[in-house]
């Protein structure tokens, strides 16, 4: 198959480095990844000079430093390959120092204060642990960036320092107790991305879709997603042409989309990439976001990537599949076949602890998964509610009680039925919960908070972490016992008393019941319903200690995030009110106002009383937009002592002013006919792609 044949073209990963390296020179490089030796800036030039010989074989006229700032999106500045020589000539040239380090202008990307504006100076650096590739003729490399003092700058760096701490504390636990000895764990992460499609035309005729990414304003559609008759439903024409054109493109890169599907909302849809190290898939992820829009527009669609782009419907997501897998490829989260008592301990200890670091440090990944557009998501259809909960199924937590000795077990419900004409029919042990925001689904942890416009950095810096502080608690109560059958019985405590703690976090039933949310309080579980609560809640508890004491972040970096968090809440809603504001301004008034002049003078004619109802009604929700505008007029007056204080008003004010233009527009959009409101409808945005 020629898809076979091009898979990769686009990526200088191991086999382009091993067909254009000399050997010795690609030894240096894996002994670099695996963290044996150091790359030297000889290798680093023969490396640079394959690279760019293979980039430009492939197209490429220009290279990029490809970096991930803390904004969450990414960043780039070009250089082309040619440069001049001492004789003023044209010459292609890429060194080893071009190839390890640039310098962008930091200046101006988000740093919440780490530095003074004058403090321009800010370095990428190649992260060599991930493959540079080509896309519109660019050779991408994916770097990590720093400041001049060495802070991070970006989610890279924290994100492969939280690997190597996981990996440094499961290694040295792994060895102390097993025969078979490791040299590093890799942490596996599969991401699922959720979108919506939409017809180009009435995305450009939307402001609040082009500003915010998300519909301020419009009455829910007669018909959407009620009759579930689109999920993994025919996919329409049209999308299986775009799909057709993302596939081509991610193979090329190495990229493997292994599924795709409609998902349950009109118009929204999944691609979900196969596994790979997890900063290489948080890379592939934000690849994959860049694709999706991009070749949208080649089909005249507009990809949405907001999490709640449309009231009324399911919101998107996505789903960060997370496991931990030895370099022999031992997946530590499979549960053991042979009947082994070391083997099954190994699997208790890292399963036991997940559940505590989540249970320890919820705060943090309720916030590593969120923003103010999540939690317009956050507790609805096909999405976790707030509230931090683990799903083990039965099966899991009748092996961990048998292995740490206590006395509890469910009957296992068999599902043993046959199917016509197959002698085999493979059956799972447990049925899946797809309410849980953290649940176990064979051989991994799926994290289902994440909000689908987010990096996936943030939320594997924080699961790494703290996974692997409750494996270096373990680790430290252990480590220097030296008879054996005592380090097995001190283990086993340990672990009793982790799960045990840890009990209260694990709940099995309907997690968007109104009574999870009683039971939930009840076991004293934190429910932040907002980001900004969580961003609150999280500091006042100082579970970000964890990421202090483990160097994943410092004091500076820490506050350096935490600002540009407050910054976004706050650039969020101004954004938001500005927005729809204008949208009144300059579509909803004067479309009533159009439908009011023409009933008035139908009913001159007709005198009319349900007319005149009509009338009133137009009218009277007319006012209720012009006493917003006022509202939020007067509001901008107000001057504020601090950030702080003028955030904790907007969050007061924005949510619910828009709330309330939006019911009143809604409304208004129910009466006016169809010549007179001009804003493309849900209704023709659902239908578009059919």
């Amino acid at each position: 198959m020629d898809r076979i044949k091009e898979f990769g073209k686009y990526s200088f990963d191991k086999v382009a480095m091993k067909r254009k390296l000399p050997y010795p020179i690609y030894l240096k490089w894996k002994n670099a990844i695996r963290k044996e030796d150091l790359l030297d800036k000889d290798s680093a030039d023969i490396i640079a000079h394959a690279m760019k010989e293979w980039a430009i074989e492939n197209g490429a006229t220009h290279y990029c430093h490809w970096f991930q700032p803390l904004n969450g999106v990414t960043a780039k500045k070009h250089e082309n390959f040619i440069d001049k020589s001492f004789e003023n000539l044209p010459i292609v040239r890429f060194s080893g120092e071009e190839l390890l380090k640039s310098e962008p202008d930091a200046s101006s990307f988000p740093n919440g204060g780490m530095r003074s504006t004058f403090e321009a100076r800010g370095y990428t650096y190649w992260d060599c642990t991930a493959n540079a590739f080509i896309m519109d003729n660019i050779l991408y490399i994916p770097s990590i960036f720093v400041s001049f003092d060495g802070e991070s700058l970006d989610k890279k760096q924290p994100l492969l320092k939280s690997m190597d701490f996981l990996s440094k504390q499961a290694t040295e636990l792994y060895n102390l107790l097993s025969d078979e000895k490791i040299f590093r764990l890799k942490v596996k992460v599969g991401l699922e991305q959720e979108f919506f499609l939409i017809d180009r035309k009435y995305y450009e005729q939307r402001i609040d879709l082009i500003n915010t990414g998300r519909t301020l304003i419009g009455k829910e559609a007669v018909k959407d997603q009620e009759l579930l008759n689109h999920y993994f439903g025919s996919i329409p024409r049209r999308v299986m042409s775009y799909y057709d054109s993302i596939n081509e493109k991610l193979e090329k890169l190495g990229i493997n989309a292994k599924t795709e599907h409609n998902e349950v909302a009109p118009g929204q849809f999944e691609v979900a990439v196969l596994y790979d190290n997890v900063n290489v898939s948080v890379d592939n992820n934000q690849i994959v976001m860049e694709i999706l829009r991009k070749t949208a527009y080649e089909h005249d669609l507009a990809c949405l990537l907001h999490e709640k782009p449309f009231k009324g419907v399911n919101g998107s997501g996505k789903h960060n599949n997370w496991s931990l897998v030895t370099n022999y490829g031992k997946n530590l989260f499979k549960i053991p076949k042979v009947d082994d008592e070391i083997e099954r301990l190994i699997f208790a200890i890292f399963m036991i602890a997940t559940i505590s670091a989540v249970n320890k440090y919820s705060s943090l990944l309720r916030v590593s998964s969120s923003s103010v557009r999540n939690d317009l998501r956050l507790g609805g259809d096909e999405a976790p509610p707030s509230i931090i909960s683990v799903y083990l199924g039965t099966e899991i937590e009748n092996t961990l009680y048998d292995i740490l000795d206590l006395k509890r077990e469910v009957t296992l419900k068999h599902n043993d039925f046959n199917i016509n004409n197959l002698s085999f029919t493979p059956k799972d042990s447990d049925d899946r919960n797809r309410t849980s925001p953290f649940a176990y689904t064979g051989g991994k942890f799926e994290f289902r908070m994440l909000g689908s416009m987010q990096s996936a950095a943030d939320c594997n810096i924080v699961l790494n972490t703290i996974v692997g502080e409750e494996l270096k608690l373990i680790l430290n109560k252990i480590k220097n016992i030296s008879n054996k059958n005592e380090r097995i019985s001190t283990l086993k405590e340990i672990l009793k008393e982790l799960f045990i703690s840890s009990e209260r976090i694990l709940y099995s039933g309907d997690n968007y019941s109104k009574e999870w949310i009683e039971e939930a309080k009840r076991r004293g579980l934190q429910n932040s319903k907002t980001y900004y609560n969580a961003l609150m809640y999280a500091k006042e508890s100082k579970d970000y200690n964890v990421l202090l004491e483990n160097n994943i972040l410092n004091k500076m970096e820490l506050k350096a995030i935490f600002d540009i968090c407050l910054e976004d809440v706050l650039n969020t809603y101004t954004l938001e009110i500005k927005t729809v504001i204008d949208m009144l301004n300059k579509d909803v008034i004067p479309s009533c106002m159009k439908e009011l002049d023409f009933e008035i003078k139908l009913n001159e004619k007709l005198k009319n009383d349900k007319i005149e109802l009509r009338i009133n009604k137009l009218n009277d929700l007319l006012n209720n937009l012009f006493e917003a505008i006022n509202s939020y007029n007067e509001f901008e007056q107000i001057k504020f002592n601090n950030k702080e204080e003028k955030l904790d008003k907007m969050y007061q004010f924005i949510p619910k002013t828009i709330e309330f233009i939006r019911k009143n527009s809604d409304e208004i959009e129910k009466i006016v006919s169809k010549e007179n409101w001009d804003l493309p409808t849900y209704e023709q945005m659902f239908r578009a792609l059919d």
